[in-house]
């Protein structure tokens, strides 16, 4: 996969990364697809990479990036990522179907947890 077509790429971030992105774009207004695209998207580009959220998400390895995204790059992964959520059509309907994608997810390493803690208390 070429550096472009990752950093366009919903698939190379967790959900807890996408959240960040559309709660970013979400702070600033961008609410509509045709406000996203009429917006210079560099400073989302530059805080989303620079959050420390993202940050430790880089330290984990977690976080496909060196650099921040471009405004294009930006605009770009959120039309990649409403292509791919078909029943989302703003950013905030992605970022609720992104944070129940990262509650789900944090509810299923909870479960685990208890699992693997009963295990270890028999």
């Amino acid at each position: 996969m070429s550096s472009q077509n990752l950093v366009t790429d919903p698939h190379a971030y967790t959900s807890k990364d996408l959240l960040l992105l559309t709660q970013l774009l979400h702070g600033e207004s961008l609410i509509q697809p045709e406000e996203v695209v009429n917006a210079d998207l560099s400073d989302i580009g530059k805080q989303w990479f620079e959050h420390k959220s993202t940050q430790l998400s880089r330290g984990i390895k977690e976080f496909p990036l060196s650099k921040a995204p471009s405004g294009p790059q930006v605009l770009k992964l959120y039309e990649n990522m409403l292509e791919e959520n078909e029943k989302c059509s703003t950013t905030t309907d992605l970022a609720n179907n992104y944070y129940f994608k990262r509650v789900a997810e944090l509810e299923t390493r909870l479960s685990q947890d208890k699992d693997r803690f009963k295990h270890l208390l028999e």
